[in-house]
């Protein structure tokens, strides 16, 4: 009975060792495939490198028979499978690698303005804006949260993969500016003795503040019974105690002629950046002012309209575009062309200007194309409220005069004991009237002439309307 069960456990002990047998070849003899680092984490728009593989079948390599399949984006957050599969008798035998794409970035705020940011004491920071950009979501400029301080702003968002970022924009309250004075009819003032001084306007705006014009204060040590060159001082001082002064030059003359010897130097077709910045430093060094009939030139020279009107010129208006077939055309497009001029003028110097001077004068007969337009143009002017002056006495300097001396004797030969409007020209490269224009400004103060600007109580010079 003993040797009997000894002899089964022997032939299950063989049948076992069979199976185990056929187990080891089996499992040899089938395909295997082996991952190299297993799976894989990517950021986002990384580049997917394959780690690498290795197939073998007992001791075959079969690599190369491995067939890789994936569906990576790495442009989009998720996971995604790299297959890898060999067949081998008709049958697939696969390995799955997971790769999974994540965004790890965090969004960033840029502000825009300044930071830190300088804000009037006792005033409110306005916010100057801000933009929030993730590489993933896009514009996050609505989810960022804004967290008010004493003195600081934090900025701080989350995107939708839950990476944050904060900015902090520093508050600083403080008045760094000092105000600004700016004197009416500019910083040079001329009357006769025994005149009596008539205050042009000032006005003083302070970054903080605002206008602080009624806090304005005057000192002077003007006699106008006295000839001579006097200062006024205008002075003001801001809640933080900055203070601004500038101050006014006033020339006290002789007596006023009482022969009316008067002239007007006027000057179409500005302003330059060649001709009427030197002309300017003329005018002021003799103390003469003078009119200015302006033509719309462009932007870059509104600083030259501006320091006209500030020396104490009047800036009257000649036109915007000049172009006669266009001006001329109909009543309307005159006052549409003279209402941009007009309109810049205003945005310039804060007065609207209402003296004009028609292109080519009130007698010209190149508007003869559209009969008639100029003797209703003139009449339509003064209904509307303008001045319109023609001139007396031409300098020939924009036609027959091609000299400093010849545009000088044009002007002095033809002078009257009366009003003296004359007409010259400051546009680009016209060297010959800037030349001359000193020459002409002694000549009539050492003959007896005074020299004043056009303003709206001027006697109104007119030529003959020719159409």
């Amino acid at each position: 009975m003993m040797e009997k069960e000894e002899n089964v456990l022997f032939v299950v002990a063989i049948i076992l060792l069979i199976a185990d047998f056929f187990v080891v070849f089996f499992l040899n003899v089938i395909p295997k495939i082996r991952l190299e680092k297993g799976n894989i984490v990517l950021n986002l728009n990384d580049i997917y490198i394959e780690p690498g593989y290795h197939a073998s079948k007992l001791y075959s390599d079969m690599t190369n028979k491995v067939i890789v399949n994936n569906n990576i984006n790495t442009k989009r957050i998720g996971t995604y499978k790299v297959i890898y599969t060999i067949y081998y008798n008709g049958q697939a035998y696969q390995k799955v690698r997971y790769v999974s794409v994540l965004d790890q970035t965090p969004p960033t705020i840029t502000l825009k303005g300044s930071n830190p940011a300088i804000v009037c004491p006792k005033k409110t920071y306005e916010e100057e804006g801000y933009e929030s950009i993730d590489n993933y979501d896009g514009d996050l400029t609505k989810n960022v949260i804004l967290k008010n301080n004493t003195n600081h702003i934090l900025y701080s968002v989350r995107d939708h993969s839950g990476n944050f970022f904060s900015i902090k924009r520093n508050i600083q309250y403080e008045d760094n500016e000092e105000p600004v004075i700016t004197l009416k009819g500019g910083n040079a003032y001329s009357l006769y003795i025994g005149e009596t001084y008539q205050e042009p306007g000032y006005q003083a705006i302070d970054n903080c503040d605002g206008d602080i014009t009624n806090k304005v204060t005057t000192t002077s040590n003007l006699d106008t019974n006295k000839i001579g060159s006097y200062e006024i001082i205008y002075e003001v001082k801001d809640s933080s105690s900055r203070t601004a002064k500038i101050s006014r030059k006033v020339v006290v003359l002789g007596p006023k002629p009482s022969n009316g010897k008067i002239i007007y130097l006027t000057f179409d077709d500005g302003p330059s950046s060649s001709i009427t910045p030197e002309l300017l430093d003329i005018l002021k060094e003799e103390n003469v002012k003078a009119t200015f009939f302006v033509l719309n030139r462009g932007s870059s020279l509104d600083y030259l309209i501006k320091r006209e009107y500030e020396e104490g010129h009047t800036v009257a208006l000649h036109g915007s575009s000049h172009n006669y077939k266009q001006i001329y055309s109909s009543v309307t497009a005159f006052f549409d062309d003279l209402s941009i001029i007009q309109n810049k003028v205003e945005s310039i110097t804060g007065e609207k200007p209402m003296i004009i001077r028609f292109p080519g004068g009130s007698s010209n007969t190149i508007s003869r194309f559209n009969p008639g337009i100029m003797t209703i143009l003139t009449k339509e002017v003064k209904a509307r409220g303008y001045h319109y002056f023609d001139w007396n006495v031409g300098s020939g300097d924009s036609g027959e005069a091609h000299t400093a001396d010849e545009v000088y004797h044009n002007v002095i030969k033809n002078l009257g004991n009366n009003n003296n409007i004359i007409l010259m020209h400051d546009f680009g490269g016209n060297y010959k009237t800037l030349h001359a224009i000193r020459k002409i400004i002694q000549y009539g103060k050492n003959n007896g002439y005074t020299f004043e600007k056009i303003t709206m109580n001027t006697l109104e010079t007119h030529h003959r309307v020719a159409n």
